[in-house]
């Protein structure tokens, strides 16, 4: 109780008046992000169980992206207030627009190309489908790139607005179709890949208005040279971390499309839906108000003391999360079923009491998460490629073994034993990191 009093004691001292304004708007924009998500939950699962499940997959390909995207915007976060120090924010702003330009261009192409070679090979979608779904997919990323950059920025309460005019928007798309009997995927993926693409410029607008680049400044070849492999160097494990991540984290969900049916990955995406809501999306909050805050004090190598209230943040962010945790998991145990009938329907809530067992899990993994932040501030991300390797491989193996066994039932233990083997894992890996340093 009294490591908790000393805690909130430097919360309390630390946290200033602007801070206190940008978590509010940061915490008032999530909370309106998981009313409206649940909303278009609600909308998009009157499609029934199958076509929700097909959803989930396609969404599964995002995540593929949202691992490259993802690694490279830890690069940025960690550096760009380096850079900003040495007075070379330019370069690593135009760095970061020349990479978005190039990948846009690659996915894009991809999106074409198997648009027109799927359709000979799986039966009932067409290649518009398979284009939509593409075109969703990277629009929505870029999206979502951009929701990091204007929080590192401290643009919050544009980035709050921003994010829910978009879910403001799906649903203005999903309540037409609805009217006019044309509850459709393709529709649905269509209008929302249109209504990201719209976002994510307004969004690459206000980044420039507040972040206006240079362009007059030559920045000299070596210099370029040295910030890539800088970012290059720092991100290579997130890359790694990510594959494994992927497995992790969306692997499950084509076991249980090759073990039971579309059916049940509908019926599984709906509670994990839940678990992002109550889990995920706090993580998240704490994690973006928290990071760029937590880097700041890392900048400096050399000062100790900095390096201290750092990791004291990081154990802070670490509680934080680990409380969500445990009061989510309660109000599942109790409500679930209540829950999942309010954002969909009965359909989906027949294996309601799993809910509970898969927030533990999730949370447990994003609590051990959230201790990376240290190896991430010391730049040594290289000391978590072992487990998330590990454990990102193998839940392969572990998701296939309890699904087999237990059917969907089976998911719920696979991913509570997961998330206990990383928390335990990265604590050690800490504790090996501290002792070093």
């Amino acid at each position: 109780m009294k490591e908790f009093g000393n805690i909130f004691q430097i919360i309390r001292s630390k946290i200033s008046y602007n801070s206190a304004s940008e978590m509010g708007w940061v915490i008032f924009g999530q909370s309106i992000n998981v009313i409206l998500g649940f909303l278009i939950i609600k909308l998009i699962s009157k499609v029934g169980p199958e076509q929700y499940g097909i959803y989930a997959l396609i969404l599964t390909i995002a995540a593929v992206l949202g691992l490259f995207y993802g690694a490279f915007l830890q690069g940025f976060l960690r550096y760009y207030y380096h850079y900003e120090e040495l007075n070379r924010r330019d370069d690593i702003v135009r760095l970061m627009f020349r990479f978005l330009r190039f990948t846009l261009l690659v996915f894009i192409f991809l999106t074409v190309l198997i648009s027109l070679l799927f359709p000979l090979f799986v039966e009932g979608y067409s290649a518009l489908f398979f284009l939509a779904a593409g075109l969703f997919v990277v629009a929505s990323k870029l999206s979502e790139f951009f929701n990091s950059i204007l929080n590192l920025i401290r643009k919050r309460k544009e980035n709050a607005l921003l994010q829910a005019s978009e879910r403001t928007l799906m649903i203005g798309a999903l309540l037409l179709f609805l009217w006019q009997n044309d509850l459709v995927l393709l529709y649905i993926i269509s209008a929302f890949g249109f209504i990201s693409f719209i976002l994510a410029l307004t969004k690459i607008f206000v980044f420039r208005k507040n972040v206006p680049a240079n362009s007059k400044i030559e920045v000299s070849r070596k210099n370029q040279k040295d910030i890539i492999r800088t970012v290059m160097v720092y991100i290579s494990p997130f890359l790694i971390w990510g594959a494994a991540g992927w497995f992790q984290m969306n692997g499950e969900k084509w076991i249980i499309n090759g073990v039971l049916s579309v059916s049940d990955v509908g019926i599984y995406a709906i509670m994990m839906a839940i678990v992002n809501a109550l889990v995920v999306i706090p993580n998240n909050i704490i994690t973006e108000f928290a990071t760029p805050i937590i880097f700041k004090q890392f900048a400096d190598m050399n000062n100790r003391e900095n390096i201290g209230t750092g990791y004291t943040y990081i154990k802070i962010n670490m509680m934080i999360i680990l409380i969500i945790t445990i009061t989510a998991t309660l109000l599942t145990f109790f409500w679930g079923r209540e829950i999942i009938n309010l954002i969909s329907s009965s359909k989906y809530s027949v294996y309601w009491y799993i809910l509970p067992v898969l927030i533990l899990g999730t949370g447990l993994f994003y609590t051990g998460q959230a201790q990376t932040l240290l190896g991430m501030g010391l730049s040594q991300p290289q000391k978590y490629i072992a487990p998330k390797i590990i454990i990102g491989v193998g839940s392969l193996g572990v998701n296939f073994f309890f699904i087999f066994l237990f059917g969907l039932k089976g998911i719920s233990y696979s991913i509570l034993v997961i998330g206990l083997l990383y928390v335990l894992y990265i604590t050690v890996v800490n504790r090996r990191i501290l002792r070093a340093g």
